[in-house]
């Protein structure tokens, strides 16, 4: 099974959007957010947009929710898959998805679901701010165990040790 996943950090995200226009061409042969498999989070309070993809959950709740069994993987990559003509367009995947990372097509009205571009994911390679990394779960793991642990630090005692 597929290994990797796609990180982000907020704090490097210059709010561009070119990750969404690069997956959308690649997918769809246009620039078109609507179109792309990956959403954002604003906080304009803060001035902060965070780009939002598929967390490739270890028990994907979108799967199971889907009547049709149109919501899947392949079997031998782990990539996130979506079988359109199965799709019936239910919707019952985005509305299950914990992190809204799932979308409706504007046209085709399938979900939009992260197929990590199978494993050359364009939102990565085409990130200006480099806020969006492909890197191995135990990385990621081990560098968000990290953090927060750095932020208790930093909470607790006023500045990293």
């Amino acid at each position: 099974m597929h290994g990797k996943v796609i990180t982000i950090d907020p704090q490097k995200c210059i709010g561009c959007k070119q990750c969404a226009m690069n997956c959308s061409y690649k997918h769809e042969g246009v620039y078109s957010k609507s179109m792309a498999r990956i959403k954002f989070v604003s906080f304009e309070e803060i001035c902060l947009t965070v780009p939002v993809t598929c967390a490739y959950c270890e028990d994907p709740v979108c799967e199971k929710v889907c009547p049709t069994g149109a919501m899947t993987r392949d079997p031998k990559t782990g990539f996130a898959k979506v079988v359109e003509e199965l799709c019936i367009g239910c919707k019952e995947c985005a509305n299950a998805c914990p992190i809204g990372a799932i979308d409706m097509h504007p046209t085709k009205k399938v979900p939009l679901r992260c197929d990590l571009c199978g494993g050359d994911p364009q939102c990565v390679e085409y990130c200006p701010g480099k806020a969006l990394k492909y890197e191995d779960i135990s990385v990621a793991m081990k560098d968000k165990r990290r953090k927060r642990v750095m932020g208790i630090i930093t909470d607790q005692y006023g500045e990293v040790l």
